[in-house]
C-alpha cells in the first residue's frame, strides 16, 4: 500500500508544500509541490511581533496546502515553521489560528534543529565530504561545518534576506555607504566565530538566494539545462552577479534573466550574505543545492522507518535504486547485469583504462538500462536515457548525468539518434568514447542474461595475443546467451582492437 507523506515548511520569506509517496517496494518519489511567497516576517520590525497581513497571507496558504493534501489523500502531515515564528512573540497564537482554521499542525523548530535538518537533505543529496552549508532564509541562516560527511559545527543567526532588506532599506537604488554599512554589519556578525575563517571546502547553498544567484548564471552561460541542484559556480561569477546586482535598482532588477521578479527587492541582501561568507570563510566554489529542510524531515521520517541511519552512505547507489524500483523495473535482472558489467569492466581494465568514477556510471546505468519499458518497450534505450536524464540521480554531476544517460540509451548499440542536442552540450570527445566503451560492456552483460534465468554464474576475462577471452560459469549449454553476445563481436572489435572469444 502506498504512504502519502506532505512535508509543509513555513518559512520567513516562503511557504513550501511536497507531497511524496512511498510505494509498497520501498520506493519513494515526489509527486506535487508548491511554494508561495508569504513574506511573513515582513514588518516585524524590533518588536518581534508578526503582522496581521502577513499572518492572513500565511493562513490563506496553509488552507490551500490542507485541500490539496485531501485532494493528494495524505496519511501523514509533517510540518514545521521556522525563524519568523520562533522569534515572534505572537508566535504561539499564529500557530494556534493556522491549526483552527486550517487543520494543519506545525511545529516550531529551534534553529540548531532546522539546521540539523537542512544538513540532513544536503548531505544524502550532494557529493560533498566538507565545506560550509548555510541554508539562507528570510528571517535567519543556518550554518553548518560540514567534515567528512558529518555535522561537525552548526549556529543559527537572526537574520537574513528579508529582515536585512528593511534594517538596511536596500529594497531599491542603493548607495555605496549603504552597501558599506551592510557589509560591516553581516561581517561583524560572522567574525564572531573563528571557525568560518578558512574553510577547506566549497559553500554549499540552500534557500532562494542561492538558487537565484544559480538561474542567473545560468542564464549567462545559455547553460542547456535547468537543473540547479548540484550546479556549481566559482567565486568570480558570484561576484560579478553581486555587483550587478547592487549597482541596479529594482526595476532594473526585475528584467534581470534568472532573477526570480519576487524576489528582486531582497536579493541586495541575500547576495550580500552570500559575497560576506564567501570572504570569510575563503572558499572559492559555491554548490547549489535543491534540497533542505523538506528533503531533511522526509528522509528521516522514511530512513527511521526503515530502520538505517539517517545518512546515507552511498547516495548515488540508494538514488539509482530508488529510480529503478519506482520504474518497478526487473531488480534481479538489472542487479545481475550491473554485476556482470562491473566484472568485465575490472577484467579488462587494460582494455580501457577508466577509473572508479567510470565504474560508478557504468553500474548506473546498467541499473537503470530498463526502465524505459515503462513507457514503451520499442524504443526503451531511448526512453531509459531520457529518464535517467532527469531523473533524481543524487551523486552525479550534470556531465556525469548526461554519460550515464547516454550509456543506458545506447545498450543495444550506439545509435546517433539518440544523441540528443543536450548531450553533446555537455559531452566532449573524451566523453564519448567513454560512453561508447561503458554502454559496450553494458551490452554484452545483457546479452549475458537475456533469457533472465540467471545461466551466466560467473565471469573470467583474460587479453591472449589479440584476442579478449570471456570465460562463463554456467549451470547450462546457455544457448541463447552465447548466441547474442556473439552479435557484439564487430563492436568489441571496432572499440577495443581485439577479438572477442567466448569459452
Amino acid at each position: 500500500m502506498t504512504e502519502r507523506v506532505a512535508i509543509i515548511d513555513l518559512g520567513s520569506n516562503s511557504a513550501r508544500l511536497i507531497i511524496m509517496h512511498i510505494y509498497r517496494n520501498g520506493a519513494y518519489n515526489l509527486v506535487y509541490h508548491q511554494k508561495e511567497a508569504v513574506r511573513l516576517s515582513e514588518g516585524m520590525g524590533q518588536d518581534n511581533e508578526l503582522k496581521v497581513p502577513a499572518m492572513d497571507r500565511a493562513i490563506e496558504t496553509m488552507e490551500i496546502f490542507a485541500h490539496m493534501c485531501k485532494l493528494f489523500n495524505v496519511d501523514q502531515i509533517i510540518g514545521v515553521a521556522t525563524a519568523a515564528v520562533r522569534s515572534a512573540q505572537n508566535g504561539n497564537f499564529f500557530i494556534e489560528r493556522i491549526e483552527k482554521q486550517s487543520g494543519i499542525k506545525l511545529a516550531v523548530i529551534s534553529g540548531d534543529d532546522e539546521a540539523r535538518t537542512g544538513f540532513i537533505g544536503v548531505i544524502n543529496t550532494i557529493d560533498v565530504t566538507n565545506g560550509l552549508l548555510f541554508d539562507l532564509g528570510g528571517a535567519s541562516m543556518e550554518l553548518t561545518l560540514i567534515k567528512n560527511r558529518r555535522a561537525h559545527k552548526v549556529i543559527s543567526l537572526p537574520f537574513g534576506a528579508v529582515n536585512l532588506t528593511e534594517r538596511f532599506n536596500t529594497d531599491d537604488t542603493i548607495t555605496e555607504g549603504q552597501i558599506a554599512d551592510l557589509i560591516a554589519f553581516i561581517k561583524g556578525k560572522l567574525q564572531r566565530f573563528s571557525w568560518l575563517s578558512d574553510i577547506k571546502g566549497p559553500l554549499i547553498g540552500v534557500g532562494g538566494t542561492a538558487r537565484n544567484i544559480a538561474k542567473m548564471d545560468q542564464k549567462r552561460k545559455n547553460y542547456p539545462f535547468p537543473k540547479v541542484h548540484n550546479y556549481r559556480l566559482g567565486r568570480m561569477a558570484v561576484d560579478r552577479i553581486w555587483g550587478d546586482i547592487v549597482r541596479a535598482n529594482l526595476a532594473q532588477r526585475r528584467k534581470m534573466p534568472g532573477l526570480s521578479s519576487e524576489r528582486a527587492d531582497i536579493i541586495v541582501a541575500g547576495s550580500t550574505l552570500v559575497k560576506c561568507l564567501f570572504d570569510t570563510a575563503g572558499s572559492e566554489q559555491l554548490i547549489i543545492s535543491g534540497c533542505g529542510v523538506r528533503e531533511g524531515l522526509f528522509l528521516r521520517h522514511y530512513l527511521a522507518k526503515k530502520g538505517t541511519n539517517e545518512i546515507i552512505s552511498d547516495i548515488l547507489m540508494h538514488s539509482a535504486n530508488n529510480m529503478l524500483g519506482f520504474y518497478k523495473g526487473d531488480v534481479s535482472h538489472a542487479s545481475k547485469v550491473a554485476d556482470l558489467a562491473e566484472a568485465m569492466f575490472d577484467g579488462w581494465q587494460l582494455l580501457h583504462d577508466f577509473g572508479p568514477r567510470e565504474k560508478s556510471l557504468l553500474r548506473v546505468a546498467a541499473l537503470l538500462h530498463d526502465i524505459g519499458i515503462t513507457i514503451n518497450y520499442y524504443d526503451h534505450a531511448r526512453h531509459s536515457a531520457y529518464l535517467v536524464e532527469n531523473a533524481r540521480l543524487f551523486g552525479l554531476t550534470h556531465r556525469e548525468q548526461m554519460l550515464a544517460a547516454v550509456v543506458a540509451g545506447w545498450h543495444n548499440g550506439p545509435i546517433s539518434r539518440f544523441s540528443r542536442n543536450i548531450y553533446s552540450l555537455f559531452l566532449d570527445e573524451t566523453d564519448w568514447i567513454i560512453a561508447t566503451k561503458l554502454s559496450l560492456l553494458v551490452a554484452l552483460a545483457e546479452s549475458l542474461d537475456t533469457t533472465q534465468m540467471g545461466h551466466i554464474k560467473q565471469v573470467q576475462t583474460s587479453i591472449e595475443g589479440k584476442q579478449a577471452v570471456l570465460r562463463l560459469t554456467t549451470d547450462s549449454a546457455a544457448t541463447m546467451e552465447r548466441q547474442e553476445i556473439i552479435k557484439h563481436r564487430k563492436w568489441f572489435k571496432k572499440e577495443f582492437g581485439l577479438d572477442l572469444v567466448i569459452m
